[in-house]
């Protein structure tokens, strides 16, 4: 795979509860994050990460919003939702092109 695309694969977590959680219990809080917590207005405004099993943080750009909002909400998992998300470079940033959960 060439550096201009990339597989991510980890915890769903909106960009609000990554920032008001603790960086070193980032990974616990995102393996029972909860489907509802991801759902609410204010979650989705805010954007998403992934935060992995490896404990990294990807911070995901707006295009994926709407794609983790459809594929949470078709998702029969309560909390710690795992997505496998791809992305690639587009005009100089990454941009997710596709979200599938992990089952």
């Amino acid at each position: 795979m060439s550096n201009d695309a990339e597989t991510v694969e980890g915890y769903v977590m909106d960009a609000g509860c990554i920032r008001k959680n603790a960086r070193d219990e980032l990974l616990e809080k995102a393996r029972v994050h909860t489907r509802d917590c991801a759902l609410m207005g204010h979650c989705i405004e805010s954007g998403y990460g992934i935060v992995t099993e490896a404990d990294r943080v990807t911070m995901l750009d707006s295009e994926a919003t709407p794609q983790i909002v459809n594929v949470v909400e078709q998702s029969d998992t309560e909390e710690g939702i795992q997505l496998r998300v791809a992305r690639e470079v587009r005009d100089g940033a990454m941009v997710t092109v596709a979200v599938t959960e992990i089952e």
